[in-house]
């Protein structure tokens, strides 16, 4: 399984440390799906770790390990892996040249925040190339602006009343406009509904504080799953447990004078840019941009896009994979004159909410639809296409005059696109791919 993952991982991460360490990580690393590599295999790296643990690194030699890291891996992102010991002096200095991760043994919270810091990357680049495919087609097309808001930030602080929550109450009410404070989670919840806040500090006391299960149920809401949630912790190691549970970011509670309000507001900030860059991604549309009936892009714009999508998946080196999916409707009843049309298009339509903010569903005929998906391997394109699956076939839609019901039944494929490949050969393979994957269903039911 190790050997499947580490030929088509995820992403690249370049590592400058201990060869000891580097051992250490590698192996959690590539259970994770992203391979670790060494410095002198640095191009076309994803994220770039420089691991700074029991070395007393200056912020100008910190500085210039980042720099030659970014000469080789523009596009990388550097995360200074340090230890909970370090001074403020010395994180604000490190500061200025990456995002700062504490480690002691465990790696789970570093592999999290390199998975944060990827989907980030992934939604800014898809929001750049559908902007440059939009300005380049020769259509009248409309889509709303890439800015972030610069209103005032809100806090929410939950949990029980303490040192910590005094502590992070000084810190953020200079900063924010409202800062609430909270004692209970059913109160942090009545909070959440009624206020839309940019972060939120939790303090549970124990393992099993239902602020825990509140935040697995803020993760998965698609209104609050944008709002960070940061926890401070007195021991880094902790972190593993509280990433299962859907927290988002972490903190040092010996380092929460210091840090938090920094942390706060680069958070916030973050969490805004996304929020404007999945809002133009959904609503990017015009003249043979969309489809009307199933707010699918239609294949002019696949032609187009996926073109820029596969040059840049071949310029960096990043794997793409292609889910394709026949729909079909089943009726419980007859009479209607079109069958299921009406149901077609809700199901279509419902594609869209399924799939992922930075990947491209474009219909090419009338029940067959294409999803690209890049930076994705095909085993987890693999899985988005049963998710996909699983929602449209257990959802019953109602046809043209809501007297019938109907059922969606779904074929879908999924596969690696070769490197080199252009648009057109990608999706003729995703389509022999699910010709192939008919026959066997077919065959098998025969």
């Amino acid at each position: 399984m190790q050997q499947t993952i580490s030929a088509d991982p995820k992403a690249r991460i370049i590592y400058v440390g201990d060869e000891p360490s580097r051992q250490a990580l590698t192996l959690s690393f590539c259970d994770a799906g992203y391979e670790l590599v060494s410095h002198e295999d640095a191009c076309h790296a994803d994220i770039g770790l420089i691991d700074l643990r029991g070395k007393p690194v200056s912020s100008r030699k910190a500085q210039s390990i980042a720099a030659l890291l970014r000469k080789r891996s523009p596009e990388s992102s550097i995360l200074l892996i340090i230890d909970s010991y370090m001074d403020e002096t010395a994180r604000k200095a490190l500061r200025r040249h990456g995002e700062l991760i504490t480690v002691l043994t465990s790696p789970d919270g570093l592999i999290e925040r390199c998975r944060q810091i990827l989907r980030l990357r992934n939604i800014a680049e898809e929001a750049g190339e559908r902007l440059k495919t939009l300005a380049t087609l020769s259509r009248l097309n409309d889509f709303p602006m890439i800015e972030a808001s610069t209103a005032p930030l809100k806090m929410l602080i939950a949990g029980e009343a303490g040192p910590t929550a005094l502590s992070a109450l000084n810190v953020l009410q200079p900063i924010s406009e409202q800062c609430v404070c909270v004692f209970s989670a059913g109160q942090a919840l009545r909070a959440i509904e009624s206020n839309a806040f940019d972060v939120a500090i939790f303090l549970p006391k124990s393992e099993s504080d239902p602020l825990l299960s509140l935040v697995r149920s803020l993760r998965r809401h698609p209104k609050h799953s944008g709002m960070p949630v940061i926890f401070p912790l007195d021991d880094p190691d902790k972190a593993a447990d509280y990433v299962r549970r859907g927290a988002s970011d972490f903190i040092l509670e010996t380092q929460l004078v210091d840090d938090l309000g920094p942390k706060a507001q680069v958070s916030a900030r973050r969490s805004r840019l996304l929020k404007t860059m999945r809002q133009f991604l959904q609503a990017c549309q015009g003249d043979g941009v969309r489809d009307a009936s199933s707010g699918a892009f239609t294949a002019t714009f696949l032609a187009e896009h996926g073109a820029r999508l596969c040059s840049r998946a071949d310029q960096t080196g990043r794997p793409m994979a292609l889910a394709a999916l026949r729909i079909e409707t089943a009726s419980t009843e007859q009479g209607e004159p079109e069958p299921g049309k009406r149901a077609l298009h809700q199901a279509a339509r419902l594609i869209n909410r399924v799939t992922r903010a930075e990947d491209l569903v474009a219909r090419i005929a009338t029940d067959i639809f294409l999803v690209m998906m890049p930076a994705t391997t095909e085993r987890n394109a693999e899985n988005a296409t049963l998710r996909i699956r699983g929602v449209l076939e257990n959802t019953v839609f109602r046809s043209t005059d809501d007297d019938l019901l109907y059922g969606i039944h779904v074929s879908t494929a999924a596969c690696a696109r070769p490197q080199g490949f252009c648009i057109e050969e990608s999706v003729a393979l995703a389509l022999a791919v699910l010709r192939e994957n008919q026959e066997v269903s077919v065959s098998g039911a025969g």
